[in-house]
Parts: C-alpha cells; structure tokens; sequence
C-alpha cells in the first residue's frame, strides 16, 4: 500500500499545466510502457476497437476567430483532441504549438504533454514539411516512460498535421536534430500524423 501511494504522489509531480488562470494542473498518470508508448514502440500496428478520431479541419467564425484541435493525454494513455478558439491569426501554427504548451483546459478532463517550462523557439513550414524548434526544457525537464515521451511528440505531430499545409513533423530541440526526447522513440527523422493513438472522447468537444 506504501509502495501505491508513493508512486502516486511521484506522478503529480510530473508536467503541471500552464500559467494561465483556465488551465488544468493536472499531470499525466500514467509513465509506464502502456496505451500510446506501448502502439509506438510496436511500430503503430496497433489498431483501435473503437472508431479513431478522424482529421479535424480548422475552421474560421465570421468575427475572426479560429478553431483547432489540440492533443493531449487522457486517463487510458492515449490522446484526445480539444477544440479550442483562438483569433484568426497567418501564424496558425504557430499559435497552436503556444496553445498545446500552456496545456488543457480544467473542463476537457485531459493532461498536459508538453513539460513545464518549454518555450516554443521557432516553426517554419516549407513544403509540407513543419519545422517546430522547442527550448531545452522540453528534454531535460521530460519525466521519461514511453507513453509520457509517445504523447509529447503525438501531441506536437498530431495538432500540426491537422493542418492541411503539414504532412510531416521535424522536431528541433534548441535549434538541433535530437535521437530522442527520453530514450524510447526516434525522432531525428519527420514524423507522420500517428491517428492509432488517438481516442475520441465526447464529451470533450
């Protein structure tokens, strides 16, 4: 039973939400090779029972605001997509990743990917291919564990491919091509929207 509630007290510790006063400070519950890291390390050949969630379109209101869907962790260690508004902006992208960084609102009943302190350096896209540099802290600060590392880097791959100008993800840390973030997943090469470790969940949207 000591044993249970330390390794509980140990995953609170892990990515708490953003600054803003909406944000959800949850963290994710789950490090172990499970949900998302284990449909990873597997090659993705893991298919869902249930439908996938398909590719969402942005879409623009006529009083010039936007909205995406980002991807952050759910209870059973994949991702789920939360729809937010954001203001029409050239810089979609760019907007987004600063959206998926400050984390999941306290409604959607989602978790944070992104490590706390993570500054989004840099994106560009040329192409099709997306370009996105992030600062130092989201490697050095990652808490490890396949799935925690699977849905930092489908979170970041998946809210960009939503956009029809990416079909593919180069993830820069601090200006360079890293292996890995934590050990366990390539990402030295683009990386492809990954739809097998996404779960809808209704009441999200």
């Amino acid at each position: 039973m000591r044993l249970i509630l330390l390794l509980v007290v140990l995953s609170l510790a892990v990515f708490p939400g953003g600054c803003n006063d909406n944000i959800d400070s949850r963290t994710l519950p789950y490090l172990e090779e499970k949900g998302a890291g284990e449909s990873l390390l597997n090659g993705g050949s893991e298919q869902a029972e249930i439908s996938v969630e398909p590719i969402e379109k942005t879409t623009t209101s006529k009083n010039g605001y936007l909205t995406i869907v980002l991807y952050f962790g759910n209870k059973e260690g994949y991702l789920t997509g939360e729809k937010r508004v954001i203001p029409k902006t050239l810089g979609v992208a760019r907007a987004a990743m600063n959206e998926l960084i400050k984390g999941p609102t306290a409604q959607s009943g989602l978790y944070a990917t992104i490590p706390p302190g993570t500054r989004l350096r840099d994106i560009k896209i040329e192409n099709g291919l997306a370009t996105v540099d992030f600062s130092e802290a989201i490697k050095s600060k990652h808490p490890g564990g396949s799935a925690g590392e699977a849905l930092t880097i489908g979170s970041i791959v998946n809210t960009l491919t939503q956009f029809p100008t990416v079909q593919k993800v180069q993830i820069l840390v601090e200006g360079r091509v890293v292996e890995t973030l934590a050990g366990h997943l390539d990402i030295s090469k683009p990386l492809e929207r990954q739809a097998e470790i996404i779960r809808p969940n209704p009441g999200t949207f």
